[in-house]
């Protein structure tokens, strides 16, 4: 493991990327090579990507990889990104931040912005913009763990963390906790409510090591609501995140990943305040099928997820034109035969663009619902 971590540090370059909209349709493209996260715009819809910028100046070691990666958001004038910087201790770091205000060629210096300094877990961050400039940073965070064990107790998992921002970025509240007892290596599902409220979706440790998801919005008062019910019962993190997205109707709409012999797989489910549909299962899991995505706006739901034939890798999608009440039959999207990276839907895009990842270069695909 502590040789695993070592490889991981010293990555020359990432294997994850995320790719973010702004108003204009530009799209922004966030990478990482020899410890430094690049930015890149494109003008043209994606099949080019030029005009490069560093954004930490010294180098640093940053995780790039699988469920954890940098995540751009882009709008108002603002281009911000978040990332993990890994320490030296084994799975310890943590969560960074800067942002550029005059179109991409600069960034502010980076901050780190988990007020616990210890060299502990703070990563697995996610990043948010809405179209008000309200900001949030979510992550999972190991202080409640490291304050447990100084006190001779033990403390199942991670807590979530999290910080908000009314102004592009420019400045965040304080570090709040949302939920004690996270799993420790899922990354975070986040959007915006249609009133402004940021609503986070993470992998819960419920009783005796049962990992389902739970959501909850991030303010002061928030209660969790159990946002699956597989009862996977697994005593380590799977490192199979999920999604979210909420429609401007405030549904939210949902897609994981659950090894529970109830049925493992992956499933989609909407929620109307505390009130859940029936979750629908996706893909084949003969075929590995997982780490889905999903795209809600203008009452088109659409479903990605990645699949492994044991020869070439796939993404297939399934699409709704009634808020995820009737679906069409999934197809096929793209595939790969080397490597693939997760794939997930442009931050901020105003239709349901995909982006992934994989054989070495960045793949956009638009994949709108019929009517």
């Amino acid at each position: 493991m502590n040789r695993q971590w070592q490889e991981r540090l010293n990555a020359a370059v990432g294997t994850a990327v995320s790719v973010a909209a702004d108003e204009q349709g530009t799209l922004w493209l966030a990478r990482m090579e020899k410890g430094h996260v690049w930015i890149s715009r494109s003008d043209d819809g994606g099949k080019r990507f030029a005009h490069e910028v560093k954004v930490n100046p010294a180098p640093e070691a940053i995780l790039a990889d699988g469920q954890n990666r940098p995540k751009v958001v882009a709008g108002g004038g603002v281009v911000a990104v978040t990332w993990a910087q890994a320490l030296p201790k084994l799975h310890t770091g943590h969560i960074r931040f800067a942002r550029s205000v005059d179109g991409g060629r600069t960034f502010s210096t980076p901050i780190t912005v988990n007020d616990n300094l210890e060299e502990i877990g703070h990563s697995f961050g996610t990043l948010a913009l809405d179209d008000k400039g309200r900001m949030a940073l979510v992550w999972l965070d190991g202080r409640e763990r490291a304050a447990a064990v100084r006190q001779g107790g033990s403390y199942r998992g991670s807590s979530v963390q999290y910080v908000l921002s009314e102004d592009r970025g420019a400045t965040f509240s304080p570090n709040r906790k949302l939920a004690d007892h996270s799993c420790e290596c899922c990354r975070i599902g986040l959007a915006f409510t249609p009133e402004g409220e940021a609503v986070a979706q993470w992998r819960h440790v419920f009783g005796d090591n049962i990992r389902d998801f739970a959501m909850a919005p991030l303010r002061a008062d928030s209660s969790l609501v159990r946002a699956s019910h597989d009862d996977w019962q697994i005593a380590a993190c799977p490192h199979h995140g999920g999604d979210l997205a909420i429609d401007e109707s405030g549904r939210r709409h949902l897609v994981w990943f659950t090894g529970s012999a109830k049925g493992a797989g992956i499933y989609y489910r909407f929620a109307d305040g505390a009130q859940l549909g029936a979750p629908l299962a996706l893909g084949n899991p003969d075929a590995q099928a997982g780490n889905p995505t999903v795209f809600a706006r203008g009452g088109q739901v659409v479903l990605a997820w990645r699949e492994f034939d044991g020869r070439q890798y796939r993404v297939l999608a399934q699409q709704s034109a009634d808020r995820g009440i009737t679906w069409s039959s999934a197809r096929e999207v793209a595939v790969a035969a080397k490597s693939a990276d997760l794939p997930l839907f442009v931050a901020g895009a105003r239709t349901p663009l995909l982006a992934w990842y994989a054989d070495g270069e960045v793949r956009l695909f638009e994949l709108g619902v019929a009517r």
